[in-house]
């Protein structure tokens, strides 16, 4: 099933993302029986293995983060397109993603937790996170005696 990311309708937020290919159309998740295909454009084309994906979750992403493909580059790393409908989906293990600067120069950044906006994240979640397992999901409480 296809899910269309977000695309932020400020003009100076998403002209930036057009001049990459970035719109309504050619930014989305596809969620497969077996694997997840994300996509924005020029900018991002990644393809995960359910097995490698833990539970997703809502993200808080503040404007200042800022748009595109972004990293924090210590394992947050995903298509942004809007400050809205942001996700987050912890992999079960790292994994190296090539993140373009210009045409094929760009960085390798290690990813543990993917990122992106979606239009309607709310039921991308429902249906992701049916059997998906918690990854770095420790105790939730410890009671000390």
């Amino acid at each position: 099933m296809r899910y269309y990311m977000a695309i932020d309708s400020n003009p100076l937020a998403s002209l930036p993302l057009a001049l990459f290919g970035v719109s309504s159309e050619s930014a989305y998740v596809d969620l497969l029986q077996d694997k997840l295909i994300v996509r924005a454009g020029s900018l991002f084309n990644e393809t995960f293995s359910l097995s490698e994906l833990g539970r997703g979750e809502r993200f808080p992403w503040p404007w200042y983060y800022g748009l595109g493909v972004r990293t924090d580059f210590q394992g947050i790393v995903g298509p942004v397109t809007s400050t809205q409908g942001v996700i987050a989906i912890p992999l079960v293990q790292e994994k190296p993603l090539f993140i373009p600067l210009l045409g094929p120069v760009g960085l390798q950044v290690p990813c543990k937790k993917l990122v992106f906006s979606l239009k309607d994240p709310d039921t991308f979640l429902a249906n992701f996170n049916q059997g998906r397992p918690e990854v770095n999901a420790g105790p939730k409480s410890v009671v000390i005696e």
